[in-house]
């Protein structure tokens, strides 16, 4: 028989954080419900670096900080210094 596990992993010990990962898991026990949520985040992680590896990792943080609504200036660039 199957229960139902709610797993939410947290970054700090904060009331209000919202979770990083929130999953409902349909498992026979705790441990096999953590190892699919553990599964799930390792699964992420490589692809988080097979992006690093196929774009390189600057394009990877270039395309983050436009997303985020930051753009990445270099000194020497649009008039400022050399």
């Amino acid at each position: 028989m199957t229960t139902q596990w709610v797993i939410e992993v947290r970054l700090g010990l904060r009331p209000d954080a919202e979770p990083l990962r929130r999953r409902v898991i349909e498992a026979a026990s705790e441990a096999e419900a953590l190892r699919a949520v553990l599964a799930e985040a390792e699964a992420d992680l490589a692809d988080a670096k097979a992006d690093l590896d196929g774009d390189g990792q600057e394009e990877v943080f270039a395309r983050a900080e436009t997303a985020g609504g930051h753009s990445e200036h270099h000194r020497g660039e649009e008039g400022h210094g050399q």
